[in-house]
């Protein structure tokens, strides 16, 4: 009888590996969809990830500017995969940041002496920087509509 008790009490457990693509500021430098990226946030000011998803896709299918992401709609979602890979390569290295309260991305102070030293601000960029100060104020409106579900929601869980 004993030995049934200590068969039963023994439990195993699964250690699940996977690997991950290590990301330097320097892998950074030069992946020019990340830097991109990083020039649209600190155009922005701070954006949510729903609102730079938006805008990739305004960005792709408006304004014929393709950035390197996948996007695929489903219904009225759109998902941008890479797009979170990139946030969280961002995130990992400190150059950007997500504010507690809005949850919006924005640049850390590192963000900004990391894009002060790149100097490689081409054409094609600057196109790009001005198609999202064009696009800015759809991408806030957004935002608003994100702030306000996420205000409603935490009411919600106070009551």
């Amino acid at each position: 009888m004993p030995e049934k008790q200590q068969t039963q009490q023994q439990k195993t457990k699964e250690l699940k590996v996977f690997s991950t693509q290590v990301v330097t500021i320097d892998a950074i430098r030069n992946d020019r969809r990340k830097l991109t990226l990083l020039y649209m946030i600190k155009t922005l000011n701070s954006v949510s990830e729903k609102g730079l998803t938006h805008l990739i896709t305004i960005l792709n299918d408006e304004k014929g500017v393709n950035l390197g992401y996948t996007i695929v709609k489903l219904g009225n979602r759109i998902i941008v995969r890479e797009l979170l890979e990139d946030i969280k390569a961002l995130l990992y290295v400190g150059l950007i940041e997500t504010d507690p309260k809005t949850k919006k991305l924005q640049l850390t102070s590192k963000g900004k002496e990391f894009l002060e030293t790149i100097q490689t601000v081409d054409k094609k960029l600057s196109e790009i920087l001005g198609t999202v100060e064009e696009l800015k104020t759809k991408v806030v409106a957004i935002d608003e509509e994100v702030a306000t579900a996420t205000q409603i929601m935490q009411q919600i869980r106070k009551r």
